[in-house]
């Protein structure tokens, strides 16, 4: 649930995940400036329709995959 203007939005989500790997056995998060996260947020909820939220997704690899599942 979001908001646009004064109306509430119920409008999907998407997932930022930055990896870093060598041969994709294993694989830790990437550490992204919080300025980057603010501009990048903004422009996904502001020009992809039917987005209502960004997160960021910090899980390394294992004990979850580099696709999100």
């Amino acid at each position: 649930v979001g908001v646009v203007g004064d109306v509430r939005s119920y409008g999907e989500t998407a997932v930022l995940r930055a990896v870093s790997s060598l041969a994709a056995m294993t694989a830790e998060w990437v550490h992204l400036p919080y300025e980057l996260l603010e501009v990048v947020s903004r422009r996904i909820c502001n020009e992809v329709p039917d987005i209502s939220r960004v997160v960021l997704d910090i899980t390394g690899k294992p004990p979850a995959t580099i696709e999100w599942e």
